[in-house]
């Protein structure tokens, strides 16, 4: 929260960090209700809670709010809720449930595809709001889970080469011979814009180019907490959302920041204890998923705001200002415990 409070200020400089607080509060309710409730009764349940999350993934786009071009927000009042958050929770749930069902592990390149089918729809829906980064987290679940269902590593890899020389090639077509895309043309100059943000230094590449500027003007210690130059004079745009780790890297400095990353890699460790120790293969998916997700926000979201990674608009876990996120964030993290507890034979 004081990251927050820091990276915003205006008319009420305290409303986020007001809001964030309350967020919080909520979050450790629905951590708990993650810990105590048995993830395989979630899991059980999950073709009924995928199914959902595609129904309220339709729902965004017929009466969602629209914010900044993007519609990926269903008011409820007091709370906009992010149904691409959500989603991400339900295909955890989704791969836990379907890959525990099948007798042999997905050993055949047919056996990959066919689970990295399910992703399609969900995928697609929020490919429509436009939301590349949510739409390739659901990737990142669907690889690991099925990674740790027993698929071989190396045909994995293969197909995901071969997923990205498509990929590569098909925003080559549409740049030099005018292929259509399901991507947005900002989305598609932000991809490009990842080899050359100095071509555009104050279009698509002026985000990258302030975040780095920001990032590297903290040197070893920082500026301080409310001191950064680049975050208080608004250089960074979304410096409380995607680009929260900006402001980290400004007024905490490598250290700290080298901190806050060793945090990350401490959670996810916990999260590959729990799913290499786990009783059953419920459990070992469930935390898998979980890892995938937060090692695939971690990763990208640091790598934007360093110039190597694409801005996909990736939240960073737990730092980053948002209700969905937090919430859905808390309630995983309540499930890996649970999993983890599971192991030591305590049964609620």
């Amino acid at each position: 929260m004081p990251l927050i409070d820091s990276a915003t200020h205006g008319v009420d400089a305290h409303y986020y960090a007001k809001k964030q607080a309350v967020l919080v509060v909520a979050s450790l309710a629905v951590m708990a209700l993650g810990a105590f409730a048995d993830y395989r009764d979630f899991v059980n349940l999950s073709p009924w809670i995928y199914g959902g999350s595609c129904v309220l993934l339709v729902l965004v786009l017929l009466v969602g709010q629209e914010v900044n071009g993007a519609t990926r927000w269903i008011s409820l009042g007091v709370f906009p809720l992010q149904p691409s958050e959500l989603a991400k929770l339900a295909m955890v749930l989704f791969y836990a449930w379907l890959l525990s069902r099948w007798e042999d592990p997905p050993s055949s390149y047919w056996d990959i595809l066919s689970a990295y089918a399910w992703i399609l729809v969900p995928a697609a829906l929020i490919m429509k709001e436009p939301d590349l980064g949510s739409a390739l987290t659901l990737v990142a679940v669907a690889t690991g889970c099925v990674y740790l269902a027993g698929a071989p590593g190396d045909k994995i890899a293969k197909f995901g080469a071969f997923v990205v020389a498509l990929a590569v090639a098909a925003v080559l077509l549409h740049l030099y011979a005018g292929l259509p895309l399901p991507l947005a043309d900002y989305q598609v100059k932000r991809l490009v814009g990842l080899f050359n943000a100095h071509e555009d230094p104050l279009g698509t590449g002026y985000q990258v180019l302030q975040s780095k500027i920001a990032i590297g003007s903290g040197a070893l210690w920082g500026k301080g907490l409310g001191k950064g130059t680049q975050n208080r004079l608004d250089f960074i745009p979304e410096q409380h959302t995607d680009f929260i780790f900006s402001v980290v890297g400004e007024e905490l400095g490598f250290v700290k920041t080298v901190l806050v990353l060793g945090v990350y890699v401490l959670l996810m460790y916990r999260c590959l204890i729990a799913a290499t120790t786990s009783p059953d293969r419920k459990g070992t998916l469930v935390a898998g998923g979980v890892l995938s997700v937060f090692l695939f926000h971690v990763l990208v979201n640091v790598g934007m705001t360093m110039g190597i990674m694409p801005v996909t608009g990736v939240p960073l876990p737990f730092l980053s200002h948002g209700g969905s996120a937090l919430l859905v964030d808390s309630f995983m993290i309540g499930m890996v415990i649970n999993v983890g507890w599971k192991r030591h034979k305590i049964f609620f």
